[in-house]
């Protein structure tokens, strides 16, 4: 059976490479991971059979478009063609070693294994910017098992000498006790989580700022890079805060640093492109579309232009100040294909309304976007809390103020709700806020 060359992915140079270097080295690792899929994956030789391509048409990054895309949905039928994992493994089931799944947010969870080889290249990556060490503490606070990236957080900060609290079956308030006897380094969770435990803390008198964490990693849902949730999350924990970036699909792929909230892709494990999520052409540097990966080192269950359904764009201002010279997602994330709304000829993104709604001190975390047709026009309504009792003019004047601030960012004018405090419900740790309510008619 073919396999894959062994890579260096310790060293934190490659993070540093010159961008023709990088290149060069992709160019590389895209001949040969050609080669392999189309000898060891079954699903890969019919896909490019059908596309007529031959491992031998690929000479570099200039042939990656004539290869097809891949889909989410393509990788769940196969597995239910071909159970359990699929026929786009690439190696014997006596080399898989690890065994998770997506979320499932999107349909049927895709089931996602590891060769030893692969899952000790995800620990080398995170060791690449090691968090934690030696005498160190990190607190995982969401759930671990099952979940790509809490599980590879936690097991590279155990390789790398911290201790690890796995604190998920935890409630809340025992949570803060955890926090406040051990003080961690670090702590990892959802966005939403964070901040509502911040606001928790509060009540009961928990002083998070005066524990001394030296780093918060906000993993599993888009939300700390949005300038104005990362203020709050940072306000609330008194430390630096990290957005952590992956799919389980492929592997975790980066994160921002203490110069930017952009992400940082690691380009010696994919290839980034950006694409029209309806035409699939490439868009335009610095251009919002879909991101579509292509893994370069992965022999388990290998993808190539796997589409993200993630909705990006390109950094265009060079390398980072980090010294990162690799693709960088500008400002994260900024929502899903699958998301977007189409409002009145509008294509707009939770993340953007999200960013309105942070700005304003006087509101809550908790938010829902509600959309309806059941008028002459189709509506749309912003649900949000106050932080205390607000009545008479001071409402008028903060729904005024929360209008106009939404119009000007994106450009639709909603209704709003002001709701007393505690009416939305709040966040759970371990899994991802849904926050828009389509009851639209189909």
């Amino acid at each position: 059976m073919a396999t894959l060359p062994d890579y260096t992915v310790l060293d934190p140079d490659l993070r540093r490479l010159p961008l023709a270097e990088l290149r060069a080295l992709q160019a590389e690792r895209l001949r040969a991971m050609v080669a392999y899929v189309y000898d060891a994956a079954p699903f890969w030789r019919r896909k490019l059979d059908a596309a007529g391509v031959t491992p031998g048409d690929v000479a570099g990054l200039d042939d990656l478009s004539r290869l097809p895309f891949c889909t989410k949905e393509e990788l769940q039928a196969d597995q239910v063609a071909y159970p359990p994992f699929g026929s786009y493994v690439g190696v014997g089931r006596e080399k898989l070693t690890k065994y998770m799944t997506t979320s499932g947010t999107t349909g049927r969870p895709l089931r996602r294994v590891f060769s030893a080889r692969d899952w000790g290249y995800v620990l080398d990556k995170f060791q690449r910017n090691p968090r934690a060490g030696p005498g160190d503490i990190t607190v995982a606070l969401g759930p671990v098992d099952g979940l790509m990236g809490p599980m590879a957080g936690t097991e590279s900060a155990a390789r790398a000498g911290a201790m690890v609290v796995l604190a998920g079956l935890y409630d809340s308030k025992t949570k803060l006790r955890v926090l406040t006897e051990l003080r961690p380094t670090v702590v990892t969770g959802t966005a939403s989580y964070l901040l509502y435990l911040a606001d928790l803390a509060r009540e009961i008198g928990v002083d998070l700022p005066g524990l001394g964490i030296r780093a918060i990693l906000s993993v599993g849902e888009p939300g700390a890079a949005v300038p104005a949730t990362r203020k709050r999350l940072m306000d609330g924990w008194g430390t630096f805060v990290n957005d952590g970036y992956g799919m389980t699909e492929l592997f975790p792929l980066g994160g921002g640093c203490r110069h930017s909230t952009s992400l940082h892709i690691a380009g010696d494990f994919v290839i980034t492109e950006i694409v029209d999520p309806g035409s699939g052409q490439a868009v335009r540097p610095g251009e919002p579309g879909e991101v579509v990966y292509t893994n370069l080192v992965g022999d388990t269950q290998p993808l190539l232009r796997y589409r993200s359904r993630d909705i990006a764009r390109l950094a265009t201002d060079g390398p980072c100040a980090c010294g990162f010279t690799g693709d960088r997602l500008r400002d994260s994330i900024e929502g899903r294909v699958d998301d977007m709304i189409w409002f009145r000829g509008v294509n707009l993104y939770p993340s953007a309304i999200e960013g309105v709604v942070r700005d304003f001190e006087e509101l809550a975390h908790e938010y829902a976007i509600v959309i309806d047709d059941t008028g002459t026009l189709p509506s749309l309504t912003l649900r949000v809390e106050a932080r205390s009792v607000v009545e008479g003019e001071a409402r008028n004047d903060l729904e005024r103020r929360l209008r106009q601030a939404l119009s000007a960012a994106v450009r639709v004018r909603a209704t709003i709700e002001l709701l007393p405090p505690g009416t939305l419900p709040p966040a759970v740790a371990g899994t991802k806020a849904h926050r828009v309510v389509d009851a639209r008619s189909r």
